[in-house]
Parts: C-alpha cells; structure tokens; sequence
C-alpha cells in the first residue's frame, strides 16, 4: 500500500460514513507485541454505532491481541487505516471495543458510484495481461468481478493464480460476462490486496483501473446484477 496516496478525513461525519461503509469488507489488525514480531489479525466482522461513538472488530485468531500494545486497523473500503493506544481500546474475548476514531486516513472517495455485483453470480471478466519482458506471453485469464465502477473493475482470483496480477501491471480487458466486447480496454493493475472475509481463504482481489470508460450498454447490464451500491 502506498501510504502516500491516502487522505486525512478531517470532518467527523465523514469517518462515520467512510467506517460504515466500511463494515461490509473488512480488514486486517496489525500488532508487534511482546514477541517484537508482527502479528496480523484478520477483521471477520465489524459494527459501527454512531450513536454510542464506538466500534466493534471481531477477528478469527486463535491469539489474542495485546491490550498492553498500540494496534493498527486498516480496512479494505478506501484503505481505511487509523492507530489506537493501548487506552483507547479493551479486549474482550475475540472483539475489541473502541471509541470511533478522531485521526482516520483513506484514499480519496472515487468520482463515481461503484456497485457491488453478488459473488454467486459468477459475472466473469477476460483479461490478458501484457508481458513484463519483451518475450512474456500471457494467456487470457478468466476472472470474478465483484464491483464495478464507470472507469474501474474489482476482481477476484484464485489462490493458484495469485502472482499473475502485480500492482501497475497492464492489460486488456477482452470480454466482460461472456459478451466480447467490440473494442478491447486498456487499464493498469492498482493494488492487489488478500481478499475480504467474505471469500475463500485463498483468493485474492485484485483493482483495475480502466483507461476509458465501459459502454453505457455494459455498464448498464451489470448495474442489473448488483447488490449495493457504494458513492465513494
């Protein structure tokens, strides 16, 4: 993650609205404890009351976090990432309780809705990735959307396939749920993160950014399939 892409959210109700969203996709919990190791907390599921100003993570580790420790949260919307000393939190079994954040960074909202697509459906993207030397041939690689924007597509691949997509890698979007498309796209890889909760243990979600935008037409056919619809 480049640190240096993300933003102070400064107003308090836009941390409130940036961590509800956020509820849905969870995230990681970092901590180096007594150990002087990093340990990493994976976030199963996450409650937002704004009206007590608090927060609840629960998270799937067989280890407890330290309560005698600062800990790091970044969540997966916007890569949300904020600190908390050891008096700002409790550790009650496998949730931490902690006041809603005052100093929370996160990328930039997107200028355009994003809409969430259900995983079942299985709404496939073609992509072929160019070469990272001049003799690399890459084959098309059939993946998961999970969310689109106008000028984005989030994907999800396999565990097997996890080294196929770096971070600024280019490619071709050849066809999107099995429709060729008339004029391929080009875009860039921008991040490559684990995948969210929700997924099996090894996939991976990738972020694509799309030189030009989709078709009205496709982007309505996938605007039909979708399940939220996120505004930033």
């Amino acid at each position: 993650m480049d640190f240096s892409k993300l933003e102070q959210l400064d107003k308090h109700i836009h941390i409130i609205s940036a961590l509800e969203k956020a509820a849905s996709f969870g995230g990681d919990i970092w901590q180096t404890g007594t150990s002087g190791g990093r340990e990493v907390f994976q976030i199963v599921q996450m409650q937002v009351d704004s009206l007590q100003g608090k927060i609840i993570l629960r998270t799937n580790s067989l280890t407890m976090v330290e309560p005698d420790y600062q800990i790091f949260v970044r969540l997966r919307y916007r890569n949300i990432i904020f600190k908390l000393d050891p008096n700002e939190y409790k550790v009650i079994d496998d949730k931490i309780h902690c006041p809603i954040p005052l100093d929370v960074k996160a990328l930039a909202k997107r200028p355009n809705d994003r809409y969430v697509l259900p995983v079942e459906q299985n709404v496939s993207l073609s992509v072929k990735r160019l070469g990272r030397a001049i003799r690399e041939i890459s084959p098309v690689l059939e993946v998961r959307i999970i969310d689109v924007s106008e000028t984005g597509i989030g994907i999800l691949i396999s565990g097997a396939n996890r080294e196929f997509f770096k971070p600024y890698d280019h490619f071709w979007v050849k066809a999107i749920d099995n429709k060729p498309l008339t004029k391929e796209i080009f875009g860039t890889v921008l991040y490559v993160s684990p995948k969210g909760y929700y997924l099996k243990k090894s996939d991976v979600r990738i972020g694509l950014s799309l030189k030009t935008p989709l078709s009205w037409d496709t982007l309505a056919d996938l605007k039909k399939k979708c399940k939220v619809v996120l505004t930033a």
